[in-house]
Protein backbone atom coordinates (compact mmCIF):
# COMPACT_ATOMS: atom_id res chain seq x y z
CA UNK A 1 0.00 0.00 0.00
CA UNK A 2 1.58 3.10 0.98
CA UNK A 3 2.79 5.51 3.96
CA UNK A 4 -0.31 7.47 4.35
CA UNK A 5 -2.75 4.82 4.43
CA UNK A 6 -0.32 2.86 7.56
CA UNK A 7 -0.93 6.25 8.60
CA UNK A 8 -4.52 6.61 8.71
CA UNK A 9 -4.92 2.63 9.29
CA UNK A 10 -2.41 3.72 12.43
CA UNK A 11 -4.89 6.62 13.43
CA UNK A 12 -8.00 4.36 13.22
CA UNK A 13 -6.51 1.97 14.87
CA UNK A 14 -5.30 4.19 17.76
CA UNK A 15 -8.14 4.00 20.16
CA UNK A 16 -8.02 0.42 20.41
CA UNK A 17 -4.15 -0.32 20.13
CA UNK A 18 -4.38 -1.71 23.62
CA UNK A 19 -6.97 -4.30 23.35
CA UNK A 20 -6.68 -7.91 23.62
CA UNK A 21 -5.68 -9.23 20.34
CA UNK A 22 -5.78 -13.30 20.63
CA UNK A 23 -2.79 -14.39 18.20
CA UNK A 24 -2.49 -17.82 19.38
CA UNK A 25 -5.33 -19.19 16.86
CA UNK A 26 -3.15 -18.07 13.77
CA UNK A 27 -0.11 -20.46 15.00
CA UNK A 28 -2.85 -23.63 15.29
CA UNK A 29 -1.84 -23.94 11.44
CA UNK A 30 2.38 -22.62 11.12
CA UNK A 31 3.41 -25.74 10.05
CA UNK A 32 2.40 -26.79 6.53
CA UNK A 33 1.11 -29.43 5.90
CA UNK A 34 1.05 -30.49 2.35
CA UNK A 35 -1.34 -30.30 -0.24
CA UNK A 36 -3.94 -32.46 1.57
CA UNK A 37 -4.58 -30.34 4.41
CA UNK A 38 -4.04 -26.76 2.48
CA UNK A 39 -7.66 -26.24 2.20
CA UNK A 40 -8.68 -26.65 6.06
CA UNK A 41 -5.45 -24.47 6.90
CA UNK A 42 -6.98 -21.61 4.61
CA UNK A 43 -10.40 -21.84 6.59
CA UNK A 44 -8.41 -21.55 10.09
CA UNK A 45 -6.23 -18.53 8.90
CA UNK A 46 -9.15 -16.70 7.39
CA UNK A 47 -11.30 -17.36 10.81
CA UNK A 48 -8.52 -16.13 13.01
CA UNK A 49 -8.09 -13.35 10.28
CA UNK A 50 -11.38 -11.88 11.01
CA UNK A 51 -10.83 -12.45 14.65
CA UNK A 52 -8.16 -9.99 14.59
CA UNK A 53 -9.07 -8.13 11.13
CA UNK A 54 -7.96 -4.14 12.36
CA UNK A 55 -4.15 -5.83 13.24
CA UNK A 56 -4.51 -7.91 9.82
CA UNK A 57 -5.14 -5.08 7.86
CA UNK A 58 -2.61 -3.07 8.93
CA UNK A 59 -0.22 -5.90 8.79
CA UNK A 60 -0.74 -6.82 5.23
CA UNK A 61 -0.49 -2.76 4.46
CA UNK A 62 3.01 -2.67 6.21
CA UNK A 63 4.54 -5.47 3.70
CA UNK A 64 3.41 -2.75 0.67
CA UNK A 65 6.37 0.15 1.01
CA UNK A 66 6.14 2.13 -2.36
CA UNK A 67 4.49 5.41 -1.68
CA UNK A 68 1.54 7.84 -3.14
CA UNK A 69 1.18 11.27 -3.23
CA UNK A 70 -0.45 11.96 0.18
CA UNK A 71 -3.63 13.61 0.13
CA UNK A 72 -4.32 17.54 1.14
CA UNK A 73 -4.00 16.85 5.28
CA UNK A 74 -2.18 13.90 5.00
CA UNK A 75 1.21 13.01 6.88
CA UNK A 76 3.86 10.13 6.65
CA UNK A 77 4.73 7.72 9.27
CA UNK A 78 6.58 4.95 10.01
CA UNK A 79 4.38 1.40 9.42
CA UNK A 80 2.48 -0.47 11.69
CA UNK A 81 3.89 -4.02 11.64
CA UNK A 82 1.56 -6.83 13.46
CA UNK A 83 1.12 -10.15 12.53
CA UNK A 84 0.22 -10.67 8.79
CA UNK A 85 0.13 -14.27 8.46
CA UNK A 86 -2.71 -14.72 6.97
CA UNK A 87 -1.30 -13.59 3.59
CA UNK A 88 1.29 -16.11 3.51
CA UNK A 89 -1.84 -19.14 2.97
CA UNK A 90 -3.88 -18.26 -0.56
CA UNK A 91 -6.72 -19.89 -1.14
CA UNK A 92 -6.59 -23.44 -2.13
CA UNK A 93 -7.72 -22.14 -6.01
CA UNK A 94 -5.32 -19.27 -5.57
CA UNK A 95 -5.97 -15.03 -4.33
CA UNK A 96 -8.79 -13.92 -6.65
CA UNK A 97 -9.54 -9.88 -6.42
CA UNK A 98 -12.55 -9.23 -7.09
CA UNK A 99 -12.38 -6.26 -9.49
CA UNK A 100 -14.06 -2.59 -9.04
CA UNK A 101 -17.30 -2.29 -10.98
CA UNK A 102 -17.27 -0.46 -14.40
CA UNK A 103 -18.09 3.05 -14.02
CA UNK A 104 -20.81 2.67 -16.89
CA UNK A 105 -19.41 5.70 -18.83
CA UNK A 106 -17.61 5.94 -21.96
CA UNK A 107 -13.85 5.30 -21.52
CA UNK A 108 -11.73 8.72 -22.07
CA UNK A 109 -8.07 8.79 -20.62
CA UNK A 110 -7.94 12.65 -20.84
CA UNK A 111 -10.08 12.26 -17.81
CA UNK A 112 -7.02 10.69 -15.72
CA UNK A 113 -6.86 12.81 -12.26
CA UNK A 114 -10.12 14.48 -13.01
CA UNK A 115 -12.80 12.90 -10.96
CA UNK A 116 -11.27 10.92 -7.28
CA UNK A 117 -14.49 8.51 -7.99
CA UNK A 118 -13.17 7.09 -10.71
CA UNK A 119 -10.23 4.95 -12.17
CA UNK A 120 -9.88 5.06 -16.11
CA UNK A 121 -7.32 2.40 -16.25
CA UNK A 122 -6.83 -1.13 -15.51
CA UNK A 123 -3.94 -3.90 -15.33
CA UNK A 124 -5.94 -6.87 -15.43
CA UNK A 125 -4.76 -10.27 -14.23
CA UNK A 126 -1.97 -8.66 -11.87
CA UNK A 127 -4.30 -6.72 -9.51
CA UNK A 128 -6.37 -10.14 -9.59
CA UNK A 129 -3.67 -12.42 -8.55
CA UNK A 130 -2.88 -10.60 -5.53
CA UNK A 131 -3.51 -11.31 -1.71
CA UNK A 132 -4.77 -7.75 -1.37
CA UNK A 133 -5.25 -4.99 -4.39
CA UNK A 134 -5.74 -0.93 -3.45
CA UNK A 135 -7.38 1.29 -5.81
CA UNK A 136 -6.49 4.81 -5.26
CA UNK A 137 -7.95 7.83 -7.32
CA UNK A 138 -7.44 11.78 -5.76
CA UNK A 139 -6.24 15.29 -8.22
CA UNK A 140 -4.35 14.38 -11.12
CA UNK A 141 -3.03 11.08 -9.64
CA UNK A 142 -4.58 7.57 -10.13
CA UNK A 143 -2.77 4.27 -8.90
CA UNK A 144 -3.03 0.30 -8.51
CA UNK A 145 -1.22 -1.32 -5.71
CA UNK A 146 -0.93 -5.10 -5.45
CA UNK A 147 1.44 -8.19 -5.06
CA UNK A 148 3.30 -11.40 -5.79
CA UNK A 149 5.00 -13.29 -3.27
CA UNK A 150 7.26 -10.79 -1.61
CA UNK A 151 7.59 -8.54 -4.46
CA UNK A 152 4.80 -5.31 -4.17
CA UNK A 153 4.09 -3.22 -7.12
CA UNK A 154 2.57 0.32 -7.72
CA UNK A 155 1.07 1.50 -10.94
CA UNK A 156 1.05 4.83 -11.26
CA UNK A 157 -1.21 7.20 -14.11
CA UNK A 158 -1.28 10.89 -14.32
CA UNK A 159 -1.33 13.53 -17.42
CA UNK A 160 1.96 15.66 -15.88
CA UNK A 161 5.03 14.05 -15.39
CA UNK A 162 6.46 16.09 -12.27
CA UNK A 163 3.93 13.95 -10.44
CA UNK A 164 5.60 10.97 -11.08
CA UNK A 165 8.94 12.75 -10.40
CA UNK A 166 7.41 13.45 -7.05
CA UNK A 167 6.60 9.83 -6.64
CA UNK A 168 10.25 8.61 -7.77
CA UNK A 169 11.87 10.92 -5.45
CA UNK A 170 9.58 9.13 -2.59
CA UNK A 171 11.20 5.68 -2.78
CA UNK A 172 13.75 5.30 -0.67
CA UNK A 173 16.32 2.41 -0.55
CA UNK A 174 15.91 -1.30 -0.87
CA UNK A 175 15.07 -3.18 -4.02
CA UNK A 176 13.27 -0.84 -5.98
CA UNK A 177 12.80 -0.47 -9.92
CA UNK A 178 11.07 1.53 -12.14
CA UNK A 179 9.48 2.02 -15.95
CA UNK A 180 7.98 5.37 -16.90
CA UNK A 181 6.23 5.31 -20.62
CA UNK A 182 3.43 6.92 -22.23
CA UNK A 183 0.45 4.91 -23.42
CA UNK A 184 -1.09 7.48 -25.34
CA UNK A 185 -0.40 10.89 -25.78
CA UNK A 186 -0.60 13.84 -22.98
CA UNK A 187 -0.76 10.21 -20.60
CA UNK A 188 2.24 8.96 -18.68
CA UNK A 189 2.37 5.97 -16.99
CA UNK A 190 5.18 4.19 -14.38
CA UNK A 191 5.59 0.80 -12.27
CA UNK A 192 7.43 0.99 -9.26
CA UNK A 193 8.55 -2.79 -8.14
CA UNK A 194 10.22 -3.83 -4.91
CA UNK A 195 11.87 -6.72 -4.11
CA UNK A 196 10.73 -8.54 -7.44
CA UNK A 197 13.12 -11.37 -8.30
CA UNK A 198 12.99 -10.17 -11.90
CA UNK A 199 11.79 -6.43 -11.85
CA UNK A 200 12.64 -5.67 -15.43
CA UNK A 201 10.58 -8.59 -16.94
CA UNK A 202 7.81 -7.90 -14.64
CA UNK A 203 7.66 -4.54 -15.51
CA UNK A 204 7.18 -5.16 -19.14
CA UNK A 205 4.36 -7.44 -18.36
CA UNK A 206 2.52 -5.18 -16.71
CA UNK A 207 3.12 -2.40 -19.33
CA UNK A 208 1.47 -4.86 -21.79
CA UNK A 209 -1.45 -5.23 -19.49
CA UNK A 210 -2.86 -1.57 -19.17
CA UNK A 211 -5.57 -1.07 -20.56
CA UNK A 212 -7.19 2.56 -20.90
CA UNK A 213 -10.44 1.13 -22.38
CA UNK A 214 -12.00 0.50 -19.15
CA UNK A 215 -13.34 2.90 -16.42
CA UNK A 216 -14.08 1.81 -12.77
CA UNK A 217 -15.85 3.14 -9.93
CA UNK A 218 -13.55 3.69 -6.51
CA UNK A 219 -16.32 1.89 -4.34
CA UNK A 220 -16.65 1.64 -0.88
CA UNK A 221 -19.66 0.20 1.78
CA UNK A 222 -20.39 3.95 2.76
CA UNK A 223 -22.07 6.83 1.05
CA UNK A 224 -22.06 10.08 2.01
CA UNK A 225 -25.37 12.71 2.08
CA UNK A 226 -24.60 15.86 3.69
CA UNK A 227 -21.55 17.61 3.30
CA UNK A 228 -20.85 20.85 4.25
CA UNK A 229 -21.77 23.82 2.08
CA UNK A 230 -18.79 24.13 -0.57
CA UNK A 231 -17.64 20.51 0.19
CA UNK A 232 -16.79 18.44 -2.09
CA UNK A 233 -15.13 14.53 -2.97
CA UNK A 234 -11.56 15.15 -2.78
CA UNK A 235 -9.86 11.60 -2.85
CA UNK A 236 -11.16 7.64 -2.35
CA UNK A 237 -9.25 4.40 -1.82
CA UNK A 238 -10.56 0.70 -1.61
CA UNK A 239 -8.49 -2.22 -0.33
CA UNK A 240 -10.03 -5.64 -1.32
CA UNK A 241 -8.77 -8.75 -0.07
CA UNK A 242 -7.86 -11.81 -2.47
CA UNK A 243 -9.77 -14.23 -0.34
CA UNK A 244 -12.99 -14.54 1.37
CA UNK A 245 -12.16 -13.56 4.90
CA UNK A 246 -14.86 -13.43 4.56
CA UNK A 247 -15.80 -10.95 2.51
CA UNK A 248 -13.47 -8.85 0.75
CA UNK A 249 -13.25 -5.44 2.58
CA UNK A 250 -9.84 -4.39 4.13
CA UNK A 251 -10.53 -0.75 4.36
CA UNK A 252 -11.70 2.01 2.36
CA UNK A 253 -10.71 5.69 2.88
CA UNK A 254 -13.07 8.62 1.32
CA UNK A 255 -11.39 12.45 1.76
CA UNK A 256 -14.03 14.99 1.51
CA UNK A 257 -13.69 18.74 2.05
CA UNK A 258 -13.14 21.98 0.51
CA UNK A 259 -9.22 22.48 0.00
CA UNK A 260 -5.87 21.10 1.38
CA UNK A 261 -6.20 22.31 5.27
CA UNK A 262 -10.16 22.18 5.62
CA UNK A 263 -11.41 18.40 5.29
CA UNK A 264 -12.79 15.18 6.75
CA UNK A 265 -11.44 11.43 6.51
CA UNK A 266 -14.19 8.65 6.77
CA UNK A 267 -12.17 5.62 7.31
CA UNK A 268 -13.40 2.51 7.00
CA UNK A 269 -12.20 -0.97 8.46
CA UNK A 270 -13.85 -4.20 9.95
CA UNK A 271 -15.53 -3.41 13.55
CA UNK A 272 -12.91 -4.26 16.33
CA UNK A 273 -13.50 -7.78 17.98
CA UNK A 274 -14.17 -5.59 20.89
CA UNK A 275 -15.43 -2.44 19.98
CA UNK A 276 -15.77 0.83 22.38
CA UNK A 277 -19.16 1.50 23.71
CA UNK A 278 -20.85 4.76 21.97
CA UNK A 279 -21.97 7.23 24.16
CA UNK A 280 -24.33 8.74 21.91
CA UNK A 281 -26.49 8.31 18.96
CA UNK A 282 -26.25 9.90 15.67
CA UNK A 283 -28.00 8.86 12.51
CA UNK A 284 -29.57 5.68 14.80
CA UNK A 285 -26.15 4.21 15.74
CA UNK A 286 -23.96 4.46 18.32
CA UNK A 287 -21.19 6.55 18.27
CA UNK A 288 -18.67 8.46 20.31
CA UNK A 289 -17.25 12.10 20.02
CA UNK A 290 -13.39 12.20 20.96
CA UNK A 291 -9.82 12.99 19.92
CA UNK A 292 -7.19 10.63 18.41
CA UNK A 293 -4.08 10.30 18.64
CA UNK A 294 -3.18 12.40 16.04
CA UNK A 295 -5.06 15.41 17.76
CA UNK A 296 -7.73 15.32 15.53
CA UNK A 297 -11.45 15.57 16.22
CA UNK A 298 -12.66 12.53 15.50
CA UNK A 299 -16.20 10.78 15.65
CA UNK A 300 -16.67 7.02 16.03
CA UNK A 301 -19.25 4.31 14.64
CA UNK A 302 -17.47 1.46 16.67
CA UNK A 303 -20.29 -1.18 14.89
CA UNK A 304 -21.86 -0.37 11.96
CA UNK A 305 -23.31 -3.18 9.76
CA UNK A 306 -19.80 -5.16 11.41
CA UNK A 307 -17.88 -2.00 10.30
CA UNK A 308 -15.48 0.26 12.13
CA UNK A 309 -16.18 4.01 10.93
CA UNK A 310 -14.04 6.68 11.70
CA UNK A 311 -14.51 10.34 10.84
CA UNK A 312 -11.53 12.70 11.74
CA UNK A 313 -11.51 16.02 10.47
CA UNK A 314 -8.77 19.14 10.06
CA UNK A 315 -8.61 22.81 9.92
CA UNK A 316 -12.47 23.99 9.93
CA UNK A 317 -13.88 20.59 10.31
CA UNK A 318 -14.35 19.90 13.85
CA UNK A 319 -16.70 17.99 15.69
CA UNK A 320 -19.40 19.69 14.86
CA UNK A 321 -19.12 19.51 11.29
CA UNK A 322 -17.76 15.77 11.84
CA UNK A 323 -21.01 15.19 13.55
CA UNK A 324 -23.43 16.48 10.94
CA UNK A 325 -21.41 14.10 8.10
CA UNK A 326 -22.37 11.31 10.31
CA UNK A 327 -25.46 11.91 10.67
CA UNK A 328 -25.95 11.65 6.68
CA UNK A 329 -23.56 7.94 7.03
CA UNK A 330 -25.66 5.66 4.44
CA UNK A 331 -23.71 2.28 4.60
CA UNK A 332 -24.48 -1.01 2.41
CA UNK A 333 -26.81 -3.54 3.68
CA UNK A 334 -23.54 -6.22 3.22
CA UNK A 335 -21.02 -3.89 3.93
CA UNK A 336 -18.96 -7.02 2.99
CA UNK A 337 -19.88 -7.44 -0.53
CA UNK A 338 -18.91 -4.96 -2.66
CA UNK A 339 -21.45 -5.66 -5.52
CA UNK A 340 -23.71 -4.08 -3.06
CA UNK A 341 -22.08 -1.26 -2.14
CA UNK A 342 -23.58 2.60 -3.32
CA UNK A 343 -22.61 3.35 -7.02
CA UNK A 344 -22.08 7.11 -5.88
CA UNK A 345 -19.93 7.93 -2.94
CA UNK A 346 -21.40 11.60 -2.33
CA UNK A 347 -25.45 12.71 -3.28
Amino acid sequence: MNDQLEQDLATAFGEHAGGVVDTGVLAVSATRRGRRLRARTYAVRCAAAVAVVAVVTAGALSVHRSPVVPLPGGSASAPASPDRDWIQYPPPDGWSVPPLPAAGVPADPSKVGTDPSLLHFTVDEWAVDSPYTTWRSTAGLETISFRRGDAAYQVFLAKAADTLDFELSKQGDGNIHHERWQPAPGLWAEVFSRNALDAAADAGQIKSRLRLDTTVRCTTPIQLSNLPAGAGLLGCEVTLAGGDLPGRLLNSTVWVGENNSDQAQIMVTRRNPSPSPGTLTLGGRPARVFTDDQFRPSVEFPDANGLRIHLAGTGTYGSPTLIVIAEGLRIASSALDPTTWPVRLVI
